[in-house]
């Protein structure tokens, strides 16, 4: 396994009797489409979410996930300003 954004190879979680080491994330990203949920009730509004229609895992090591840039790329992914995969 490999870092999405610098290629780092990543090491699996070790753990101890008293402590662990993490030194990647796995994020859930992919395709999406804006969709609409109803209201049941009369009055209430519909809300839009991201749907998500082709799933992708990426790993993130802890340097990358550390950096502002990268969060705010990933922050963008989540909220469907720019996907991470297309660029």
């Amino acid at each position: 396994m490999q870092c999405f954004h610098c290629g780092r190879v990543v090491q699996e979680t070790t753990h101890t009797q008293r402590n662990y080491a993490v030194d990647y994330y796995r994020l859930h990203t992919g395709k999406t489409e804006w969709e609409f949920l109803t209201s049941l009730r009369d009055d209430g509004l519909p809300h839009r979410y991201l749907k998500l229609t082709q799933a992708i895992d990426i790993n993130t090591c802890i340097q990358c996930y550390a950096r502002p840039e990268i969060r705010q790329r990933l922050d963008d992914d989540f909220n469907g300003r720019r996907s991470l995969i297309d660029i």
